[in-house]
C-alpha cells in the first residue's frame, strides 16, 4: 500500500513579513490607549493601514514577478521602515509614564561615577579632530545597517534570512520598550543641543544639522545604536567574517560616540550591552517559531 506524506504549502509571508506587520499592528494597539493624551492620531492610524498594503503588495510582486533586485526589496524593505517607526516612538512614550524619566538617570549617573560622563567627555577631549571621529563613528550606524544588509543579501544568502531578521526584530523589541519606559537622553534633558560650540568639520556639522532639525525626543535606555551596532558585529563575526573586520572600528567608534554626543547616558551603554543576547535570543526563538509555524520558504 502506497504511504502518503504530509506536505504544507510555503507561506506566503515570511518571518520578517510577518513580524513587521505584527509590530505595525501592535504598536497600533498601543496608540489606543493613548486617545485621551495623543493629538492628531488619525495619520498614525492611516500610515498603519498604508504599511499593510505596502507589505502585501511587495511580497505579491515578489511572488509574481521573482528576481535578484525584487528579493533585495522584500529583503531589506523593513529597515528602510525603521527610521519612521523610530520617530514614532516620540510620539507613543508618554502614554504610559506622563514625564519623562531622565531626572531618575542623571542621578543613577551621579551615584555610579559621581560626574555627567555625557557632559564630561566632550569636555575632557575637545580637540577637533576627535569630535569629527566621534561623529565619522555616529553616523557610520545609519549606512552600516543597511550595507551589512544587503551583503548578506548578495554574500551569504542561507544565512541572510534569519540575520536581517535579528537585526531588524532587535530594533522591533528596542523601540517598543522606548514606548513604554520615555528616556530623552542627555542632548534633549540638558538641552545642550543649542549651547555646544558647533562642530568644526564636514561631518560633524552634517550631524548637528540631523540632530537639529530631524532628531525628536524619543528612546535613550538602552541605546539602540549600540545593541544594534554589536548585534551586527557578532553576526557579521559568524558569517561575514571579511566584513566584520571592516566594521570593528566603527561599531567599536559607536559605543564611545553615543555618549560623547550626549545622545545617550552611560548607563544607556551599559543597558544595551548586557540587552544584546537577550534580543538576539529573543528573535532567534521568534524566526525560528514562525519558520516552523508557517512553513516558509527562501525568499
Amino acid at each position: 500500500m502506497k504511504k502518503h506524506t504530509s506536505f504544507t504549502a510555503p507561506s506566503f509571508f515570511s518571518p520578517l513579513d510577518i513580524a513587521t506587520a505584527f509590530y505595525v499592528v501592535v504598536s497600533g494597539i498601543y496608540l489606543c490607549f493613548g486617545v485621551s493624551r495623543l493629538e492628531d492620531m488619525l495619520p498614525h492610524f492611516l500610515s498603519r493601514i498604508g504599511l499593510l498594503i505596502l507589505i502585501v503588495c511587495i511580497v505579491y510582486f515578489n511572488k509574481k514577478h521573482p528576481s535578484k533586485y525584487m528579493g533585495l526589496l522584500r529583503s531589506t524593505y523593513p529597515v528602510l521602515l525603521l527610521s519612521f517607526f523610530y520617530t514614532e516612538t516620540g510620539y507613543l512614550k508618554n502614554i504610559i509614564f506622563h514625564n519623562n524619566l531622565d531626572d531618575y538617570f542623571v542621578h543613577a549617573e551621579q551615584w555610579l561615577w559621581g560626574c555627567q560622563p555625557s557632559l564630561k567627555f566632550s569636555q575632557a577631549m575637545s580637540q577637533k579632530w576627535f569630535n569629527e571621529f566621534m561623529n565619522i563613528c555616529y553616523f557610520s550606524y545609519y549606512p552600516l545597517i543597511l550595507a551589512i544588509c544587503v551583503i548578506f543579501y548578495f554574500d551569504n544568502k542561507p544565512y541572510s534570512h534569519k540575520s536581517i531578521f535579528t537585526i531588524v526584530f532587535s530594533f522591533y523589541l528596542y523601540y517598543m520598550f522606548y514606548d513604554l519606559v520615555p528616556v530623552v537622553g542627555p542632548q534633549f534633558h540638558f538641552n545642550t543641543l543649542y549651547t555646544d560650540e558647533a562642530p568644526p568639520y564636514y561631518v560633524g556639522k552634517f550631524m548637528r544639522y540631523i540632530l537639529t532639525n530631524l532628531e525628536k525626543p524619543t528612546g535613550a535606555f538602552p541605546s539602540s545604536h549600540v545593541g544594534i551596532a554589536l548585534i551586527i558585529s557578532v553576526i557579521s563575526f559568524k558569517h561575514l567574517k571579511k566584513y566584520f573586520y571592516y566594521s570593528l572600528l566603527f561599531v567599536f567608534g559607536i559605543c564611545f560616540a553615543t555618549v560623547y554626543l550626549k545622545a545617550h547616558y552611560l548607563i544607556d551603554v551599559i543597558g544595551a550591552i548586557v540587552t544584546v543576547p537577550l534580543m538576539m535570543g529573543i528573535s532567534a526563538y521568534v524566526y525560528n517559531k514562525l519558520s516552523t509555524t508557517f512553513n516558509n520558504e527562501v525568499i
